[in-house]
């Protein structure tokens, strides 16, 4: 019995060496490097129109890529685990994604706008804690998951997952995750999902893994979500941009924005200020790895692989305010999916 316990304290830190240490894919290409944007398209507005109340830091639209990315992560687990179970998830790729989108959009902000401190912050707390997340879901999977693994979601409690993954994308999207509501989902996987089944050893052991995520998601939800409405004001719905014309319009922030300022450059419109800046603004595309489409007045800043379908890549393209209009009907003529428009 010592031997069994031996070879299999042995073989599990083999496993794990292995899992650390074993090469990986590249999974975040920059454009260059440092700077790759024209230091004239990082030049503050001074002389803005757009009201008070309605302004934000211009390097916002930089810094909030890697906090968005924590919504295009989940929204690519909720895509994977409608085929395939989260056992073979790249969750070792996405971690470093976080960091090393961060790093590059800090290259382009670095010395030309004041430091951002509280931005800067807020995305080490978030990067930290899905980093954590992240790697103990690879270590678990890779590990303990492996065994009971059927591959495809056949289990109720792996299609619970997919469905309860899809249901916090379709959220998170326009609210802050902490406003998610963990405790019902537990409940859902405790009264809702049948206990008995096929795979039944894979069932007990997705019940607990799903439990203490849920448990856990729960309670450190409340904590940042108290300490969040101490530090920070609730941020608007909206964002002020000026047209054209100079008049005012309010476009619905964050996920529908990019629908709604398309929906202005299909109208003849193009735009002056955006958050009351006419710097260069960010947003993303999903394009067949194979695309290589140029982008009039557009500078790409890094490019990367979906790690969980190599036959697609997100690129990050960075385009004057002004000029913004111009791009989004190129890619609508193209039919180019746009992910998201970082509006400040």
């Amino acid at each position: 019995m010592k031997r069994l316990y031996l070879l299999t304290f042995c073989s599990m830190a083999l496993t794990t060496c292995i899992f650390f240490l074993k090469e990986r894919n590249p999974t975040t290409i920059a454009a260059g490097k440092g700077l790759v944007l024209p230091k004239e398209w990082l030049v503050a507005n001074n002389i803005t129109i757009t009201p008070k109340k309605d302004r934000r830091p211009a390097d916002q639209t930089l810094l909030t890529y890697p906090e968005w990315f924590l919504v295009f992560s989940p929204q690519e687990q909720a895509t994977y685990y409608t085929q395939h179970t989260s056992t073979t998830f790249p969750f070792n790729s996405h971690t470093a994604q976080i960091w090393q989108s961060y790093k590059i959009v800090d290259d382009q902000i670095k010395g030309n706008f004041p430091k951002n401190t509280g931005y800067h912050f807020m995305i080490w707390v978030i990067g930290t804690s899905a980093s954590v997340e992240y790697s103990i879901k690879a270590w678990y999977e890779t590990i303990i998951g492996r065994i009971t693994d059927t591959n495809t979601p056949v289990t109720a409690e792996d299609q619970f997952n997919a469905r309860f993954t899809q249901d916090y994308v379709d959220f998170i999207k326009d609210r802050p995750w902490y406003e998610f509501d963990f405790k019902s989902r537990l409940k859902t996987l405790w009264t809702s999902t049948p206990f008995m089944g096929s795979h039944f050893l894979r069932k007990v052991e997705r019940r607990y893994i799903l439990t203490s995520e849920l448990l856990v998601k729960h309670i450190y939800s409340k904590l940042i979500g108290l300490g969040t409405k101490q530090i920070y004001e609730e941020a608007l719905p909206t964002t002020a941009v000026i047209l054209d014309n100079d008049s005012l319009h309010y476009l619905p922030r964050y996920d529908k924005f990019a629908v709604a300022a398309t929906d202005l450059a299909k109208q003849g419109h193009s735009f002056k200020e955006i958050a009351g800046n006419n710097t260069a603004i960010l947003l993303t595309i999903l394009v067949p790895t194979r695309c290589y489409t140029t982008f009039e007045n557009a500078q790409t800043v890094f490019t990367q692989p979906i790690a969980a379908d190599y036959t697609m890549k997100r690129i990050a393209l960075a385009v004057p305010v002004p000029s913004l209009n111009k791009l989004l009907l190129q890619l609508d003529k193209e039919k180019i999916t746009i992910e998201h428009v970082f509006d400040f």
